[in-house]
């Protein structure tokens, strides 16, 4: 067997599982705590507010074999007394473990959880999945459905419900050609092995969907990622100085401040007030030369500051504490999927300005009410800084959102709407 050496159980522990059980479910995917990856969230949350709807979850997952991803423990607690069990596997041992390693590029394609793909298959089938009312799969790593649609040729009474979190086949992110080629391949099979299929974006799922499987969009859904309320600070928002805006995340190619820079140094040019009482914080990885730019450097010495990178429950703290929130996206022709983040933002209640190209980022800020324009816009970034710092001024501590379509991304409502799949499918 390649299941770590412990299965970490928390049958029976009540604090947190609601007392009128609703069913009982398998969740499958590789990205869990402590992996710090960025659709982790994005499955944690909903699957720990379904426990909290009153299904019992058990977890199979993968151990924290792989050194290039880096680990966040601040979640573990909280999976510990909201999961029933979790299962880590690791990759095989021995010799076919060593012919593996020595076609580190194969055994990476799709991507790096691609190994267990033989573990996994061996436990499912190990298992009594008649128990469950549903296994769920979810993506972003997408060896994992490879691994539940060899079960599902073989136990094709179990309920299957794949969650794609992002574009499969025809991610126009996806640059390398074997990982194409793959999804090309094994796409067609989860969409018609699968009895449910959920994507968090209609873009994606429009994408999926594309050419002749218009016969299967009777199975599919769309549910957005989720905030979990309960993981935010419990108290007042911590009081400073200055009014900061912040942005928590990658900065990478057209993912970029630049917009931000020109529009805000543009912004103090007909309001020099505002020197001095604006912060932009940058919390994670930026690449040194966005921060040298011509329109960085006019900006008032001490007006841009960079955080590294921080853990998940961290990053929420960040989020609950910032005066305004920063949504930056790459300037694409249209963005297909909606980030775990803007969720996260959603739920911190800061006033929000995104940098969003049309799509499903774009759809959420004007749904919600935030202050939003495309990347190249400078003179529409201006106005929606300069709203969101007016609001921020006046400090009426009013709601600024549509309070209707927020609720519609809470961890409860989305775990509703898994429940009626559930029971659908």
């Amino acid at each position: 067997m390649y299941i770590s050496t412990a299965t970490e159980s928390n049958v029976g522990n009540e604090s947190t599982h609601c007392s009128l059980r609703q069913g009982r479910i398998l969740l499958l995917s590789y990205a869990f705590p402590p992996m710090q990856v960025q659709m982790m969230p994005a499955v944690f949350k909903p699957m720990a507010s379904l426990a909290r709807l009153g299904y019992e979850v058990d977890v199979v997952t993968a151990s924290s074999f792989c050194k290039e991803l880096p680990l966040d423990d601040s979640l573990l607690p909280l999976a510990q007394s909201t999961f029933a069990s979790v299962t880590r596997l690791d990759p095989p041992g021995g010799l076919r473990g060593r012919l593996q390693q020595r076609f580190n590029v194969l055994q990476r394609v799709p991507d790096l959880m691609a190994v267990l793909h033989q573990p996994t298959y061996e436990h499912l089938m190990d298992l009594d999945l008649t128990r469950y009312d549903a296994v769920m799969t979810w993506s972003p790593f997408h060896s994992v459905n490879a691994a539940m649609a060899r079960v599902k040729k073989h136990r094709r009474n179990i309920r299957w419900i794949a969650q794609f979190s992002d574009p499969w086949a025809g991610n126009p992110l996806e640059i390398n050609r074997l990982c194409k080629l793959w999804n090309i391949w094994h796409e067609p099979e989860t969409v018609a092995a699968a009895d449910w299929i959920v994507h968090s974006s209609p873009y994606s799922l429009e994408l999926m969907f594309r050419g002749n499987r218009q016969g299967l969009r009777a199975k599919t859904g769309v549910l957005p990622h989720v905030f979990h309320s309960e993981l935010y600070p419990a108290r007042p928002k911590t009081s400073d100085a200055q009014i900061v805006m912040r942005y928590v995340g990658v900065l990478y190619g057209r993912r970029s401040p630049e917009p931000v820079f020109a529009a805000l140094g543009n912004v103090f040019a007909r309001r020099p007030e505002l020197r001095g009482q604006l912060v932009v914080e940058i919390v994670g990885l930026v690449p040194p030369e966005m921060l040298q730019t011509a329109a960085a450097q006019a900006l008032p010495q001490g007006t841009i500051r960079t955080v590294g990178t921080v853990g998940y429950m961290e990053s929420l703290r960040l989020m609950h504490d910032a005066d305004i929130l920063l949504l930056i996206e790459a300037d694409v022709r249209r963005n297909l999927f909606l980030a775990s983040k803007v969720s996260d933002y959603i739920g911190a209640g800061a006033p929000i300005v995104g940098v969003v190209p049309p799509g499903a980022s774009e759809e959420t800020m004007r749904e919600l009410g935030a202050w939003y324009a495309a990347p190249r816009d400078i003179a529409g970034i201006e106005r929606a800084l300069e709203g969101a710092i007016d609001h921020v001024l006046v400090g009426t501590g009013r709601p600024w959102w549509n309070e209707s379509f927020r609720r519609t991304l809470s961890g409860e409502y989305v775990a509703r709407q898994f429940s009626d799949i559930i029971r659908e499918s």
